[in-house]
């Protein structure tokens, strides 16, 4: 029988779920240390961290580690995948709808050099991979958000596995990756938040390795000027979405693509999020704001597991 080790704890920002399957030696404490890293690299709201550094010297060749580098990229092609409903730039209109502050640590806050719009994109974010260099132009703040979690949990899952572990799940604030064996015959069984009733499942998916991620506006919200905002900036808008969607999750290849779409879809509405989805052959659910559920067609068969609808 397999040993199953599970762990919950901290990181960026989120609950974080490690689960692990005969894992090798030191395999739990290697995936506490490397998320501490990866948010120190990667946290907007610590002045010393990799993505601060650069919004904080624009038009300046900053150095970066490995492990930034591959974010710069992830997060281009997330960009390019969504044509441009994931956009990491988007720091501006965050700081102005007043999210400068971590959730969690009120004297954590972000700050940006240079908030003029030049219509610049993540595109226009120069990388030198051989001198692990980058220069972020002026006017553009790079706020990784979701992709963050999605990318580090990909990355976690893929370094335990290499050390020996047989199989891992890692879920940080609900974006996650699992890849070798699961814990039971019937894969990873991972359920899945109703937002109707936040302490209650809406179902229990099934899968055999991959991502999944939820995109809400219902998460992370504050109070500004007498005004309700949340996190889910529309990048056609520079504001908080109207979308009519609570929440959409999505099954992908990895934990970084399963964020990325889920937030365009998100941003779709009701009316085209499912369109969105079968354009790119992926299986997802959808929650309106009023309760209405819609699923894509592969979700109603394998990957639910049998009796979980709630």
């Amino acid at each position: 029988m397999a040993a199953i080790l599970e762990s919950k704890f901290g990181a960026m920002a989120s609950a974080a779920h490690l689960i692990l399957v005969d894992p090798a030696q030191g395999a739990e404490d290697y995936g506490r240390r490397r998320l501490a890293e990866l948010e120190r690299r990667w946290s907007r709201f610590l002045p010393a961290s990799d993505v601060s550094r650069l919004n904080s010297a624009p038009e300046a060749w900053m150095l970066v580690s490995a492990d930034t580098l591959v974010l710069l990229a992830t997060m281009k092609q997330a960009w390019e995948l969504t044509h441009g409903r994931y956009d990491p730039t988007m720091l501006a209109a965050i700081l102005d709808a007043g999210y400068a502050a971590s959730i969690d640590d009120s004297g954590r806050r972000s700050r940006m050099a240079d908030r003029q719009s030049r219509g610049f994109t993540v595109e226009d974010v120069a990388v030198d991979p051989a001198a692990s260099a980058v220069v972020v132009p002026a006017g553009v703040g790079l706020d990784p958000g979701g992709i963050g979690k999605g990318l580090a949990a990909d990355l976690v899952v893929t370094e335990l596995l290499a050390g020996g572990t047989a199989g891992a799940l890692l879920s940080i604030g609900g974006d996650l990756a699992a890849a070798g064996t699961p814990p039971s015959p019937g894969g990873w069984l991972v359920a899945v938040e109703d937002p109707r009733a936040p302490t209650s499942s809406l179902l229990t998916l099934s899968f055999e390795g991959g991502g999944i991620a939820t995109s809400s506006q219902l998460s992370r919200t504050w109070l500004q000027d007498g005004r309700h905002y949340h996190h889910a900036i529309d990048p056609a808008t520079g504001a908080s979405s109207t979308t009519d969607l609570a929440t959409v999750t999505v099954l992908a290849r990895t934990g970084w693509e399963a964020e990325a779409h889920a937030t365009a879809a998100l941003l779709c509405g009701g009316e085209l999020v499912m369109d969105y989805l079968a354009a790119r052959e992926l299986e997802g659910i959808a929650v309106a704001l009023d309760g209405t559920i819609a699923m894509s067609a592969g979700l109603q068969g394998a990957h639910v597991a049998e009796g979980s609808i709630a």
